[in-house]
């Protein structure tokens, strides 16, 4: 038996289940070990340490509930698929806040369970596999000397020039202290998906690069791929997906130099931004010797229909950036409207950050149909069944709204530069961001790259 062999533990008290997934698990090379009840089973779990665990939620004496919680204690990270034959949204939304990677409903389909265990343990692959990069970049900034820094600061292959601007529209241009691994899973692609960023000298901007591939893509509208769902930004056979709640962060506190290695995809974490202002603020900012020139806006842009019920996008001038946005839908949910400055990284990270991405049953469905929405699940989104939210309760009355002021943010820094006016936008999405971006672009950018 090779020592490479995936370990999996099945407690069940179901018969039948234990036979058919361990059939179906032996076929695919995986060591499956039983266990009938919870006890037995987190007896087991301390024994074997097993790669990952498939637990039902109703079992005699220890429920599933309590063995997850209690293996979780033991070790945080181990993997943990829930499965239940009495599935409902509530059963599967009360596994994933217990600790479980993803929840299966009985009857089981054999091809399912297999494209989620090997997604499983493709996450805890690279989870591990960023840990110890993440100890080998603190090793590297520790080491590295300080002649030796300023070298490899200093190291480009293009720069942004700015033309002569208003002293009085300028900010300082930033970057991160020290280089930072984050990992995760692709919203669209469901891939494992890691994150390396690394400090860039003045004038360098925002840039994308693959972890395998030489080059990189500018975090500019010109080089806009889609907008379907996310944005996405391509340059020849370089691309980068889902980027928008990683700009909105970037844009919040700042930072206008900074290199972004990427399997593709962005990970989507919990749907929010949250946790990418917990990193950048982790990794440290650092202010630049040279300046940033603002966008000023100077005179309204519009674009849509600016009625009471109509779906419209509109920039005006102001003294800072702030942006207003209203949903409209159906009751209970109603319209939603929410106003922000942003005037600080923190007014963001408590304001916006947390808001989650959110969509409908039907669009995704479609997206399924599409082989995007992959990594969706249900403690990534907010699931809105017709009328209803099914999977969760909102952070915030007007989540849903802020989460859209979240996207305006993050796209409208496809500019590359702070901008300073005032967004008031009602019942669109990304790609109407996208041709206000670009107008504002054509309109008032001076920039040369």
């Amino acid at each position: 038996m090779s020592s490479k062999m995936k370990k999996v533990l099945i407690v069940d008290d179901e018969k039948n289940i234990l036979v058919s997934l361990a059939t179906v698990l032996e076929d695919e090379g995986f060591q499956v070990y039983f266990a009938k009840d919870g006890k037995e089973g987190i007896e087991k779990f301390q024994n074997i340490r097993p790669d990952a665990i498939f637990l039902d939620i109703w079992l005699p004496g220890i429920d599933g509930l309590e063995v997850i919680k209690r293996i979780l204690e033991i070790d945080p990270l181990q993997i943990i698929i829930m499965i239940s034959g009495h599935g409902s949204v509530s059963a599967a939304v009360s596994a994933l806040k217990a600790g479980a990677y993803d929840f299966l409903e009985k009857p089981l389909s054999l091809d399912k369970v297999i494209f989620v265990l090997k997604r499983a343990l493709e996450f805890r692959q690279v989870r591990d596999e960023n840990r110890r990069l993440k100890v080998i970049l603190d090793q590297e900034d520790e080491l590295a000397g300080t002649d030796e820094k300023k070298r490899l600061l200093r190291e480009s292959t293009a720069t942004i020039d700015f033309e002569a601007a208003d002293p009085n529209f300028l900010r300082k241009q930033r970057t991160v202290a020290l280089s930072n691994i984050i990992y995760g899973i692709g919203l669209h692609s469901g891939e494992k998906t890691g994150m390396v960023v690394k400090p860039l000298p003045p004038n360098k901007g925002i840039r994308f690069e693959n972890i395998s591939k030489k080059g990189y893509i500018p975090a500019r509208i010109e080089y806009l791929n889609t907008t379907g769902y996310a944005t996405s930004i391509k340059k020849d056979d370089l691309e980068a997906r889902t980027i928008e709640h990683l700009l909105a962060t970037l844009h919040a506190f700042g930072i206008t130099n900074l290199a972004v290695k990427i399997n593709k995809e962005v990970p989507i974490d919990d749907g929010s931004a949250i946790n990418f202002c917990e990193f950048i603020k982790e990794c440290g900012i650092v202010d630049q010797a040279e300046d940033i020139p603002e966008i000023v806006i100077t005179r309204p842009l519009l674009i849509g229909d600016e009625s009471a019920d109509g779906k419209y996008i509109r920039i005006e001038p102001a003294d800072s950036f702030s942006v207003r946005y209203t949903c409209v839908y159906p009751m209970p949910l109603g319209r939603q409207t929410f106003d922000f400055a942003m005037n600080s990284g923190d007014d963001f990270m408590r304001e916006i950050a947390p808001a989650r991405t959110y969509g409908f049953v039907d669009d995704f469905n479609k997206l399924s149909d599409m082989g995007l929405a992959e990594g969706g699940r249900m403690n990534n989104f907010i699931l809105i069944d017709k009328d209803r939210i099914i999977n969760t309760t909102l952070r915030f009355p007007e989540e849903l709204a802020r989460h859209k002021i979240l996207d305006v943010i993050g796209d409208f820094y496809l500019l590359g530069r702070p901008i300073r006016g005032r967004v008031i936008a009602q019942k669109t999405g990304h790609t109407d961001n996208a041709k206000m971006v670009n107008l504002i672009r054509d309109t008032f950018l001076k920039a040369k790259t």
